[in-house]
Formats: structure tokens, C-alpha cells, sequence
């Protein structure tokens, strides 16, 4: 029954991520990353070291992670960041260079208010983790396929999430840290 559940989870995520998007259709090409800009010398991108814009830009959540996290989080290339905005939330995904991992950033302003759904969730998470030092509250969650950290910061509720299709190869101590170390990351440069 887990496992359905897991799995059930993991395709509506996947749904989810490509909402509006049709396997047929050809993809534009991917824009460069919030705040890039040529470097003249050369002709590679630099990455901006602050997001630009704001939570009201779509892109908004995508400025928070730079190429040099995630190449540093995987061990090697990465994808394009790709960015949405449904509602009051802002997303960002990046990819793995083999499409095998992926992490998942939300920052979501919740109708019913930030600190009742971070209580909500934790609640059904008894044996999730309190993390100290990020935002107001913050804990991280190992299971089976994902690895999350949430984190209660003023009015967002904020997610990152590290998703696997094959099997991790780090322990869920050391992938709990590397999470939560781009929690944090993320959270400072808000």
C-alpha cells in the first residue's frame, strides 16, 4: 500500500510539472536563468548572485538556486531550471544531467496562512526531523523516493525536495544534510 501510495504521489508531481506542456509539441527553447548575463570574455553565462524580481514573478523561485548548487548538489551537469507559478505558489524544478533526480523548490503563500499549513503537515509527519537555524521553523523528512525540507519563513511556506527514479546512494544522514544545506541557501537569499 506504501508503495502505491508512493507512486500515486510521484505521477501527480510529474502531472503536475508538465501542465500545459504536450509531449508532441515542440519545446522552445529554455530561458537563460533569472538574472543571467553574458560574459563577454567568454560567451558563457554568469549566474546573478541574487534572484531578480519578486515573489510575484513567476520565475522568482528559480533566481533562488544557481547552476554552481546544482551541479554541486548532483556531482555533475544539470538541466535548465524550470520554472512555473500556479495561484499564490512559485516552483522551480532542475533536473539531473540523466533526468534520474531532481529537485523541487516551492515557496507558497497558503490561503488558509503559512504557519497553519507548515503545523498541518508537520503534524502528519511525526517522524520527521525539526532542523534549527532556517527561518521560523524548519524540518526534513526522509522516505523512500524523496528527501524534503520545509520551512515556516513570515508568510511563505517553503519546500525543497529532492525526488529520486532509481535508487540514492547516499545515506539518509548525509542526503538529509546536503537538503538541508540548500534550504538554507535558498532561505538566505530571500
Amino acid at each position: 500500500m506504501k508503495k502505491l501510495l508512493t507512486s500515486a504521489l510521484m505521477l501527480a508531481v510529474l502531472a503536475l510539472a508538465g501542465c500545459g506542456a504536450s509531449h508532441d509539441d515542440p519545446q522552445p527553447p529554455a530561458a537563460a536563468p533569472p538574472g543571467a548575463t553574458a560574459d563577454a570574455e567568454t560567451g558563457t553565462e554568469a549566474e546573478a548572485a541574487e534572484p531578480v524580481g519578486g515573489y510575484e514573478d513567476e520565475a522568482y523561485a528559480c533566481g533562488l538556486l544557481t547552476r554552481a548548487d546544482m551541479e554541486t548538489l548532483f556531482g555533475g551537469p544539470v538541466g535548465e531550471p524550470q520554472p512555473n507559478g500556479i495561484g499564490s505558489s512559485r516552483f522551480c524544478q532542475w533536473k539531473d544531467g540523466s533526468g534520474e533526480s531532481w529537485v523541487y523548490l516551492e515557496l507558497a503563500k497558503p490561503s488558509n496562512g503559512a504557519a497553519k499549513e507548515y503545523a498541518t503537515v508537520r503534524k502528519v509527519r511525526p517522524e520527521a526531523r525539526d532542523v534549527s537555524g532556517i527561518g521560523d521553523k524548519a524540518y526534513s523528512y526522509y522516505h523512500r523516493g524523496q528527501t524534503e525540507v520545509k520551512v515556516l519563513d513570515g508568510d511563505l511556506y517553503v519546500t525543497v525536495a529532492v525526488q529520486y527514479l532509481k535508487g540514492r546512494t547516499l545515506t539518509p544522514q548525509a542526503d538529509v544534510a546536503r537538503v538541508t544545506t540548500l534550504a538554507r541557501q535558498v532561505v538566505g537569499r530571500m
